[in-house]
């Protein structure tokens, strides 16, 4: 969305600093490039932003070298825009690949996030200044600790270990699926973020920024799985456990609100399943940002997003209706589980309009059970529906049957004729109400006070040999408020009778 300027702009061995200028309107392209010469002598690239408030969060910079691999990446929204590419995680900015600065053309381009534009801009017009140099300066958020990549926007298995186990041995894992740094909305720095959610009591967090991927990341103790949110104007779906850039980013960027991106959209859906990445749709019923892809099908999909950010003033009802999605693609056969993200975006003193509590990172908790924690090991316990999602408590489910023990997602064995499902549920004030629900039919069970903050629920349901069952459990307030969901157990097999979302959106909106 930027006009083309028909010129190349050359930088003499002398001094290496060029000015240069992107237009920001209805008009312009999505995703514009302008390029650049550099010399021989050049040790590390220094760009300065400079931009009116008004254009924050509409644009983020790609540059590329001149072997064409992405060597930055990131937003222009929250904080100071001083960008780097220098030779170590110290030097460079989040989203950027350290190493050497060849000699040569390399391109600088502004893409547009075509939702904000559209949404805030109307018909202002304005430019973004980029001051592009060979000096030293300040660094905006440098990665600082580790870099995963070795080239282009590729992980290496080298330096980002999938077998490597973080923190102690638990049972349970506290994580978060959809998180935001500064590298694209966010306003929290790595160092912040990761304060945040160690004050939360994390295992794991996933970072999920918007058509951009983490390059490295800073020391923490917590796992950090790479993830992306594939952001498009009609929908967001965030990718768990990437091991590259999706091929079709760009694409999707530089056509957004084109038919074509519906293409590129189930082409990245492929590439997803090709390389074992975990698909999740985020936010499917949310207002402006629900899910509209009604032609994509399920048997693609991984995950759910069934609690998206609370405090939003749009998400109770669009996350009740995100848990009556799930509980319709399970009657119809599918097996496609729940998951929570915070998509927190905000500073932790900060609060959405009418809302009580902040939103942070770890509201809601996903909860997995996955032996030691490893990346490989998280992402197969995901796949297998190991979850529980909750707000202010923790889930700790004991299911039983026919003699052994059981977790959320697992398949009960066809010679049960009974299973028993029993959960501590921990760290309410207030005495909850708990349903199960069984092929979609709940009915509230008694709930026992153990000591301060603990409560115990235990029930048996018989089971019908040779029928496709599924049984969860729901936890709320007395408000009825959403406060915690055991992704379901299940026997049996169903044939599903529908296919897309579309389909299964068209049963909700009949019933």
């Amino acid at each position: 969305m930027m006009r083309r300027k028909r010129h190349r702009r050359r930088w003499t061995l002398y001094k290496m600093e060029q000015k240069i200028r992107f237009e920001i309107s209805r008009k312009a392209e999505n995703l514009h490039r302008e390029l650049l010469e550099v010399p021989c002598n050049v040790e590390h690239l220094y760009i300065q932003v400079e931009m009116e408030e008004e254009f924050r969060y509409m644009s983020f910079i790609i540059v590329e070298d001149p072997d064409g691999n992405i060597r930055l990446q990131k937003q222009l929204a929250w904080g100071e825009q001083n960008l780097a590419i220098g030779d170590g995680p110290e030097s460079t900015t989040i989203g950027g690949v350290p190493g050497k600065i060849q000699p040569g053309i390399w391109k600088i381009s502004l893409g547009i996030f075509t939702e904000y534009l559209n949404q805030k801009l109307g018909d202002q017009e304005g430019q973004i200044l980029m001051t592009v140099s060979g000096e030293n300066g300040k660094i905006s958020d440098p990665i600082m600790g580790k870099c995963w990549v070795e080239h282009a926007l590729t992980i290496s298995p080298e330096k980002y270990r999938w077998d490597e186990v973080h923190g102690t041995k638990k049972t349970w894992y506290k994580g978060d699926f959809h998180t935001h740094t500064r590298l694209s909305d966010g306003k929290e720095t790595l160092e912040n973020a990761m304060k945040k959610a160690v004050d939360m009591g994390m295992d794991f967090y996933v970072p999920t920024e918007h058509n951009l991927m983490h390059t490295g990341w800073s020391d923490t103790s917590l796992l950090i799985l790479p993830g992306i949110e594939v952001t498009t104007d009609k929908g967001h779906m965030n990718l768990f456990g990437i091991t590259r850039m999706p091929r079709r980013i760009l694409d999707i960027v530089t056509h957004n609100g084109e038919e074509i991106v519906d293409r590129y959209m189930e082409e990245t859906i492929q590439e997803a399943k090709e390389n074992h990445w975990i698909t999740s749709i985020n936010h499917p019923f949310l207002t402006i940002w629900k899910w509209r892809y009604d032609q994509t099908d399920l048997y693609d999909i991984d995950c759910i997003e069934i609690i998206n950010d609370p405090t939003y003033m749009d998400a109770p009802g669009s996350n009740e209706m995100a848990v009556r999605f799930l509980d319709a693609l399970w009657q119809d056969g599918h097996r496609i589980y729940g998951v929570g993200g915070s998509d927190s975006h905000n500073l932790i003193d900060e609060r959405y309009e009418g809302a009580v509590d902040p939103s942070i990172p770890g509201d809601p908790a996903t909860w997995v059970c996955c032996g030691d924690l490893s990346a490989e090991n998280l992402m197969d316990a995901v796949k297998a529906g190991h979850m529980c999602v909750t707000r202010f408590c923790r889930i700790t489910p004991s299911i039983h049957a026919a003699g052994k023990a059981f977790l959320p997602g697992d398949e009960l064995p066809a010679e049960a004729d009974q299973v028993s499902v029993r959960a501590r549920i921990d760290g309410l004030s207030e005495k909850p109400m708990v349903s199960i629900v069984v092929n979609g039919q709940d009915r509230e069970v008694e709930v026992k006070e153990m000591d301060s903050q603990s409560y115990e629920v235990q029930t048996e349901i018989a089971l019908e040999k040779g029928k496709w069952q599924w049984i969860r459990l729901g936890v709320r307030n007395r408000q009825g408020e959403i406060l915690g969901y055991m992704n379901p157990i299940f026997q049996g097999n169903k044939i599903p009778e529908h296919r897309t979302f579309g389909e299964i959106k068209k049963i909700m909106d009949e019933a």
